[in-house]
């Protein structure tokens, strides 16, 4: 591609994406080819409109060698360009979706955060991405909301993410870095066939591309059209980690009365009881509440909730079983779940403890309750893990606490101090069924 006519383009989808200028704008900078070009060129747009310059944030995962020297080129390249820098460091647990998944978390908890109200986080995601996307979601059987695959919007924390790139194929943007000279930072875990997207890239994608030339185009194409389609049917969007179980509250129309007839439509849907209009109604005005307020209705065997730009339907579940339980191996269940427990070698589980004498209980734990799962990190408090590890409020009182005597250590699933043991171990597994319960209807 003609790199002077990419950089145009670039910038014009720039342009389209960013109408007025937000009260904060943010880019997302790995140090890869696709965000430092996105970097640039949004400095580049902001420097012409005359808007305030865009702020850097990089997440530093710590997974593999050169994430210091990635973060380190990031903060010198903001710095050349005279941008505010946001910086992050978080700790990264694979959980039951593999390392890719909870790395995304992770920085989604950090993105989240950041963002003010009315403030704006631009990712480069772009045409061959969402194409993987829908791969990768047809591959885990997902339906039609799942297959719309990336939003090119979508609200985060108390802001907005906006990709205003997704329609463009990434040879435009290596042509856009070429023309401005650009050194991206190589990430060589992209080399790694075992992840699921790099084996797309390496092994899928160029058989199919030699054989459908412009196959990722088609593909694109055909997630934006089932994305409208499940917008009109109201039917969940199950888009970036949303459970099929919630619906996204920015693809809603802004009256009140249309709000309420989506909803409608959407709980007979999900097969679960529809209230009066008038509790309807009352709820759907609370959508425009405080970040910090949680609304719900009561549905008979579910409650709906409103939680991070979300509705989420959520099981009636009996109280926390707060008496504290002697731990051993076996399979115990607790309302809301089954934790699971069982005697193994050492083999690097992120959620084990040295046999020994435990305690196990549910209940709230004070949101100031500090822990520190790992040994290279501080101490956070328990609203903080629990937050990193996007768990819904209405869910933790439901957590199984693991208990040394008087000392808290953690809960299996989310964080716990003292796992992978040198030697044997029990290996703890947590069943959240009411989760599950929540997101069965994709």
């Amino acid at each position: 591609m003609d790199p002077k006519a990419s950089l145009q383009r670039l910038l014009s989808a720039l342009g389209e994406a960013l109408t007025a200028p937000p009260k904060g704008l943010w880019v997302a900078c790995s140090g890869g080819l696709d965000s430092l070009t996105l970097l640039h060129l949004t400095a580049q747009f902001c420097r012409g409109a005359g808007w305030a310059p865009p702020g850097v944030v990089h997440v530093n995962h710590g997974l593999y060698a050169h994430a210091d020297r990635a973060e380190a080129e990031v903060r010198r390249v903001a710095k050349s360009l005279g941008l505010p820098w946001h910086g992050a460091r978080v700790s990264v647990r694979p959980g039951a979706s593999g390392l890719e998944a909870a790395a995304r978390d992770a920085r989604y908890v950090v993105f989240d955060a950041l963002l003010g109200r009315g403030e704006v986080l631009l990712l480069a995601h772009h045409e061959d991405d969402q194409a993987e996307t829908v791969f990768l979601r047809l591959l885990r059987g997902s339906g039609l909301g799942g297959l719309g695959a990336m939003a090119p919007s979508r609200p985060l924390g108390k802001g907005r993410l906006l990709r205003p790139w997704l329609a463009e194929p990434r040879a435009r943007l290596e042509a856009a870095a070429e023309a401005l000279a650009l050194t991206p930072v190589v990430d060589p875990s992209n080399a790694d066939a075992r992840f699921d997207r790099n084996f797309l890239r390496q092994e899928i994608f160029p058989a199919l591309g030699a054989r459908w030339p412009g196959f990722s185009q088609r593909v694109a194409h055909s997630a934006a059209v089932l994305r409208r389609v499940a917008e009109a049917q109201a039917l969940p969007q199950g888009a970036e980690g949303e459970g099929a179980g919630s619906l996204v509250l920015a693809e809603m129309p802004v009256s009140l009365e249309e709000r309420g007839d989506v909803l409608v439509r959407w709980l007979r849907h999900q097969g679960v009881l529809v209230p009066s209009r008038t509790q309807l109604m009352a709820f759907c005005s609370q959508f425009d509440a405080r970040e910090d307020a949680l609304p719900q209705l009561d549905l008979g065997a579910f409650t709906l909730r409103r939680w991070r730009g979300a509705l989420w339907l959520a099981p009636q579940l009996p109280a926390p079983n707060t008496e504290a339980r002697p731990l051993a191996p076996g399979r115990w269940p607790f309302p809301g779940g089954v934790l699971e427990v069982w005697e193994a070698e050492a083999g690097g589980e992120p959620f084990a403890l040295a046999p020994g004498t435990y305690r196990v209980c549910q209940g709230s734990l004070p949101r100031r309750f500090r822990l520190r799962p790992d040994p290279s990190r501080p101490h956070k408090t328990v609203k903080a893990l629990l937050q990193e590890a996007a768990v819904p409020p209405w869910q933790r009182p439901y957590l199984p606490q693991l208990w040394a005597g008087d000392r808290f250590l953690g809960w299996p699933g989310v964080a716990l101090a003292g796992g992978r043991p040198a030697g044997p171990q029990w290996v703890l597994r947590w069943h959240f069924q009411g989760l599950a319960e929540a997101k069965r209807v994709e």
